[in-house]
């Protein structure tokens, strides 16, 4: 993993945007993976729309290390939407990017809950000082990560 963090190139580009909350959004480059970073909010249907205007899809965390080396670039009052849901079948999250069950789940504790009876999205958001997980309605707005192609 060492190696991973010395040999990624990281470039950080702050762009004014439009309806942003905070007045900027991001595009993140690392190793040969590049991301687009909003806190635009927008539902998780929305967001997943966005992401493929601009060429992607909202991002499919694969590994740990992935979720390391994003967080430092995440905004820690803000919550983002992730392409993980369980809309086929309840309990069964999958990614939206690939149709396939998430390679990489890293819930909060206790979660996912369903608290409010129609969980099925999942953001990441900051618990406990780091990033993890945690089921939420779909029409709830949220930033949200794009990975592009």
């Amino acid at each position: 993993m060492f190696k991973v963090l010395l040999s990624c190139l990281i470039l950080w580009n702050v762009l004014l945007s439009e309806g942003s909350p905070l007045g900027y959004q991001s595009l993140l480059e690392v190793g040969e993976k590049r991301y687009y970073i909003s806190l635009t909010e927008s539902n998780w249907f929305e967001a997943t729309n966005r992401c493929r205007q601009k060429g992607g899809f909202l991002v499919n965390l694969e590994s740990k290390e992935e979720l390391e080396l994003l967080s430092p670039h995440l905004h820690p009052a803000h919550s983002y939407w992730l392409s993980i849901n369980d809309l086929g079948a309840r309990g069964v999250y999958v990614s939206e990017a690939t149709g396939l069950e998430a390679p990489f789940l890293n819930w909060s504790t206790g979660q996912p809950d369903n608290s409010n009876g129609d969980d099925r999205c999942v953001e990441l958001w900051l618990s406990t000082r780091s990033f993890q997980m945690n089921d939420l309605s779909c029409q709830n707005s949220l930033g949200f990560i794009c990975q592009l192609n």
